[in-house]
């Protein structure tokens, strides 16, 4: 990952954005194209690009901050790559895999980074429970 960045200039933070963002766009055109809805709809799009800008503002963020953005960013990702494995999660793949290069590039202390994943979980948890499906 490092020769890619030194190559083109590629932080994958922010490669993580983007590839979140495409998919989410990708997601509602799909959604909209079969006319379906819904607020579980809704909470599952606006997760995606949470994790996205959650990616992106890590990849400039100070330490703490960071860490803890970058750690939800990256098991956000990776929760909707498991639960959407049958329809859009395998899409979330390349942004899961470059959230979580830019989260094992920080120095971030353990207890920030679980505190970030174990956001993502009751995040993804409590959303689910209080959307229809």
């Amino acid at each position: 990952m490092r020769a890619l960045r030194m190559a083109v200039g590629v932080h994958p933070g922010y490669a993580a954005a983007v590839c979140a963002f495409a998919v989410d766009v990708l997601y509602l055109a799909l959604i909209a194209q079969q006319g379906n809805g819904g607020s579980r709809i809704g909470f599952v799009a606006g997760s995606l690009a949470a994790a996205g800008a959650a990616a992106a503002v890590a990849e400039g963020s100070a330490q703490l901050a960071g860490g803890f953005a970058a750690a939800w960013a990256a098991t956000t990702l990776w929760i909707w790559v498991v639960l959407g494995a049958l329809s859009i999660g395998i899409l979330v793949v390349p942004a899961a895999i470059f959230a979580t290069v830019a989260l094992t590039r920080r120095r971030a202390p353990t207890v920030v980074i679980a505190a970030g994943m174990a956001l993502a979980f009751l995040t993804a948890a409590g959303g689910l429970a209080w959307t229809a499906a």
